[in-house]
């Protein structure tokens, strides 16, 4: 029987140079590389010509939501409820819909903040997040 781990996702990755999303995460990218990928290079400089030749669509949650200048705290947490509450946010003429309700009943509710650092709900925030920080910032341009 052929073992299947993670070395295939980061493969299937590589090859289809999809958008790598996440939250502050520099340590995360260094040890994908340094697991999944070679041993790290000598230098920063190699390690992003390396890596952006891997996966050259990259973005941090943490960078954008800094960038943007509104977001005040840039942890998870706080940007996803700044996303999740903000008027102004609210109001940038978004209209997108996020569904858990498929197999995720406990996500459900007001207690959401106690699923805070379990990885699928903050790939949910993560996700609900990135689309609320770069939809902000298109309909902010003019405004600012």
């Amino acid at each position: 029987m052929k073992e299947m781990g993670f070395a295939l996702v980061v493969e299937e990755l590589i090859a289809s140079k999809k958008p790598i999303i996440g939250h502050n995460m520099i340590y995360d990218i260094i040890y994908l590389y340094n697991q999944f990928v070679d041993d790290l290079p000598n230098t920063y400089l190699e390690f992003i010509e390396n890596w952006f030749g891997l996966f050259p669509l990259v973005y941090d949650n943490k960078v954008l939501s800094s960038a943007a200048e509104y977001f005040g705290r840039t942890d998870l947490g706080k940007v996803y409820e700044k996303c999740l509450n903000d008027e102004r946010i609210k109001g940038s003429g978004m209209k997108m819909a996020f569904d858990l309700r498929n197999g995720f009943k406990n996500y459900e509710g007001s207690e959401l903040l106690s699923h805070y650092h379990e990885a699928a709900y903050d790939a949910y925030m993560t996700g609900f997040s990135f689309a609320n920080i770069v939809k902000f910032k298109e309909f902010d341009k003019g405004k600012t």
